[in-house]
């Protein structure tokens, strides 16, 4: 049977809700269907069930939600012992199974979907955005965070013995796959961001540094403990008056065992918005040191309009680099961030190519069009 894609058909299947102002992979979820949706695609979407009053509807696409039937101390069990084992039964797969029927693909978003990977007649794909046995140590099991990791970890794992299609957002996560997954059958398309919820862009006008994120997640810790430590008394060295705004869940002073007067810093904690955080920066500084996949808060920055300073894990996963600043090291990630704290006229610049280059390669129709590629190679070698 011959496809084209007018009236190829994918069943897309989430751990979360897409939102807008939600997580990282929530944000870039929004902007897959609606690259799907642009591709056309005819995409079904079913997530497992979150507290939100009314399903979101993006781009035509109606999403469907329903919950897993596992009590709550199954659902700890499993995450452990079991990883993807709750949307592999009861009435949530029976669900799946009836969505499934008639499609082309299924598409499983993240590594918790991993249990539904042999359910179905037609191929399969997982995604997977980052690998977390190359970004993440468990050290400390009585501690909630060293837990979560534990049950990351536990589902990369079993997603990886199972899955026979992969995709990832960059090729350094492709090239570290497990061999058995052969290269036809892995694929990598660049994340993307909905453009219309960024269409405002920063000003620029201040010349303020910032970063967002959790600060229980590792990358986001070490880019912060090397930036207060080793990076933000090289920049106050050549700019006294340098600000340096920290923002997002946990990011306190007390967290990092920090000095709270420490000069130029301003610690945000939780902010309301991320996108509105961003648009109050001349510079995102995110000196990272380890982390896999894109960072979805360099793809924001871009979006927005705003300069990036980083390393090249950084700027992991991104097509091009205009509009960020790639460095190693922390004397000339130091002078990079001065250098365009200092000149408004090198921040507009800067700023205006990474807007230039979120366009070309991050919006969804864009982004999609490697996705869906793959589902056609998918299908041609599940018929023959």
């Amino acid at each position: 049977m011959s496809h084209t894609r007018a009236n190829l058909r994918t069943l897309v299947v989430l751990p979360f809700a897409p939102d807008l102002e939600g997580s990282a992979a929530a944000r870039c979820a929004v902007a897959l269907l609606q690259g799907l949706r642009a591709q056309a695609v005819d995409c079904r979407v079913l997530a497992v069930e979150t507290p939100i009053s009314q399903p979101p509807v993006y781009s035509g696409i109606q999403i469907e939600f329903m919950s897993t039937d596992s009590s709550r101390w199954r659902r700890r069990w499993n995450r452990l012992m079991n990883p993807g084992r709750a949307v592999a039964s009861g009435r949530f797969a029976e669900r799946l199974r009836q969505l499934a029927v008639g499609v082309d693909v299924v598409h499983l978003v993240d590594p918790r979907m991993a249990g539904a990977l042999r359910m179905f007649d037609c191929p399969t794909v997982l995604q997977l955005d980052c690998l977390s046995a190359r970004d993440r140590k468990i050290r400390r099991l009585w501690a909630r965070a060293e837990r979560d990791a534990l049950e990351v970890l536990r589902s990369e794992r079993h997603a990886l013995r199972r899955a026979n299609w992969l995709l990832v957002n960059s090729q350094e996560v492709a090239e570290v796959l497990p061999r058995r997954i052969a290269q036809s059958h892995r694929a990598v398309a660049p994340l993307a961001l909905d453009p219309a919820h960024y269409t405002m862009q920063a000003s620029l006008e201040r010349p303020v540094a910032g970063l967002i994120g959790t600060a229980r997640w590792p990358t986001t810790t070490n880019a912060v403990r090397r930036l207060l430590s080793r990076v933000w008394p090289r920049v106050l060295e050549r700019r006294p008056t340098a600000r340096l705004v920290l923002a997002g869940v946990g990011m306190e002073a007390a967290t990092f065992g920090a000095d709270p007067d420490l000069p130029g810093v301003e610690w945000r904690g939780r902010v309301p918005s991320a996108t509105d955080f961003l648009r109050e920066l001349g510079v995102l500084l995110y000196p990272l040191t380890a982390g896999s996949g894109t960072k979805v808060k360099v793809l924001e920055a871009l979006a927005l309009g705003v300069p990036v300073v980083s390393t090249r894990e950084g700027a992991e996963g991104l097509i091009d680099r205009r509009g960020v600043m790639v460095e190693e090291d922390d004397e000339r990630i130091a002078a990079a961030t001065v250098a365009l704290l200092d000149d408004a006229a090198a921040r507009r610049d800067a700023g205006a190519r990474a807007r230039e280059n979120f366009l070309a390669h991050h919006t969804p129709a864009v982004a999609a069009l490697p996705v869906v590629e793959l589902y056609e190679r998918m299908m041609r070698d599940s018929s023959g």
